[in-house]
């Protein structure tokens, strides 16, 4: 397939959900406490940074083509032009000291792309994908190594069957990783596991609309004291090492002041989102279920994390897991369901252990068994009932136990519908709350239900998705 006039996969994003998520950052400024400022800034300068030389007017500085399938590319002098298109994504990118974009024809291409310059906010350095392109880079070391640049996106590729990591990225900022499939990084063996994408001491990027599937180690992994990133919109599943229960779908580990949200975990061998060793995170509007750990652990000295209006289903321990010194962590307006049911490790819907309870405040969540067992656990005991939680602990007062009349969840639809107790329920007051869900549709007031609901929204609905009864 040769090339097309516009950005592909991204371009919609740009001209409409990231002006609608841009928008959203924006409001929140000047709201809060100033560490959440500084993060809605960053995250706002990385959504700025995705306009730069992208769709809506097209790319700035040089182009530079590749299409390795044909017999008139060349990576020799005077290639680059439609007429005459590189060979090879490297070569291509060698050439653009100044910052420009490299488009990539459909192909499979056996190189490493290490990316040589850094681009600028101006004139990003771009990796992209032609429109309607499938471009496969395979069997190397890894797909792209990013080391040390800043302004720099890539965008629609498969990278498959790295011998390391899928995209490293190690001592850079405002780096774009835009609507690629990460699969098969690494190997199941002892020393040889590998992140489908690797964030090691990276500031101010973004890493959104990605599939992440099928990696040795967790598929998306922000490391090495990596802060201020935003992580949204990708879809983590089936990542396994294997030979033991450690692959989680995105993983933080010593990774500070983040945002993890409108996220899809499955399937993973281990939890769907984890964060170990990791302060001051904010993790919102994602669905994990039926993972081989938690639905979200938050564990070793994880401080300050805010977890709200997640959706959390059938995972085999504790759906949201508190433990190891992780004080001063906020649960709310989440729905967790079915979790923990007959485990072999921790039960319970939300677990609180006694290293944690120290500043937590766990309230507005709608909990559920279909099965008898623990419901809730505070201060590591467990209770078998709501009711028994609430008076024992004065924790959880707004706290439901129903069924949350999900549209499907064994089918992994995870909608409202009709008469959930989510609906207009929730506490838009609780710093971090989402004036948008999963899918970025604005908070609505359904006229059948009462609004039981605090703050200045009190119709805002519990869980990752909100209901609307005109759509």
């Amino acid at each position: 397939m040769g090339f097309g006039r516009d950005h592909g996969r991204v371009r919609s994003d740009s001209d409409g959900s990231l002006v609608v998520a841009l928008t959203s950052a924006r409001r929140r400024l000047g709201s809060g406490s100033p560490r959440r400022t500084v993060a809605v800034a960053a995250v706002v300068g990385v959504f700025a940074f995705l306009f730069v030389g992208g769709a809506v007017g097209g790319p700035r500085g040089q182009v530079r083509y590749v299409d390795g399938s044909t017999a008139r590319c060349s990576d020799g002098p005077g290639s680059g032009p439609r007429s005459r298109p590189f060979c090879t994504i490297g070569a291509a990118a060698r050439t653009l000291p100044a910052g420009g974009a490299v488009r990539v024809a459909s192909g499979v291409y056996r190189e490493r792309v290490v990316v040589p310059f850094s681009g600028t906010e101006a004139i990003p350095l771009v990796f992209a994908a032609a429109p309607r392109a499938s471009v496969v880079i395979t069997d190397q070391q890894n797909g792209f190594s990013i080391q040390g640049r800043s302004w720099i996106r890539v965008q629609g590729f498969t990278i498959t069957h790295t011998r390391a990591y899928g995209i490293d990225v190690t001592e850079s900022s405002h780096v774009a990783l835009v609507n690629n499939r990460v699969r098969y990084a690494g190997e199941p063996l002892r020393g040889a596991v590998k992140y489908g994408v690797r964030l090691a001491t990276v500031t101010d990027s973004l890493v959104a609309g990605n599939t992440l599937d099928h990696d040795t180690n967790a598929g998306i992994a922000l490391v090495a004291g990596s802060r201020r990133n935003n992580v949204w919109g990708n879809r983590s599943f089936a990542n396994a090492k294997r030979f033991e229960r450690a692959a989680a779908g995105i993983r933080l580990y010593d990774a500070h002041a983040n945002t993890i949200h409108r996220n899809i975990s499955y399937d993973n061998e281990d939890s769907g989102i984890e964060l170990v060793k990791s302060t001051d995170n904010l993790v919102y509007n994602n669905i994990s279920y039926e993972n081989g750990d938690h639905g979200i652990d938050n564990t070793g000295a994880s401080t300050g994390t805010r977890i709200l209006a997640n959706s959390i289903y059938r995972n085999i321990t504790a759906g949201i897991n508190v433990e190891g010194g992780s004080t001063g962590v906020t649960v709310a307006n989440n729905i967790s369901v079915d979790n923990g049911i007959g485990s072999p490790r921790t039960h319970s819907e939300i677990r609180v252990d006694a290293t944690s309870v120290s500043g937590a405040s766990l309230d507005f969540d709608v909990v559920s068994l279909t099965a008898p067992d623990t419901v809730l656990i505070w201060n590591s005991v467990g209770y078998r009932s709501l009711a028994a939680f609430q008076l024992a602990t004065g924790r959880e007062l707004h706290g439901v136990d129903a069924d949350p009349h999900w549209s499907n969840p064994a089918a992994g639809d995870f909608h409202l519908t009709a008469r959930s107790a989510a609906i207009d329920s929730a506490n838009s007051l609780v710093r971090g709350q989402p004036a948008t869900d999963l899918k970025r549709d604005r908070r609505v007031d359904d006229p059948s239900t009462p609004n039981t609901g605090i703050g200045r929204r009190p119709y805002d609905d519990r869980g990752a998705y909100e209901y609307d009864p005109t759509r």
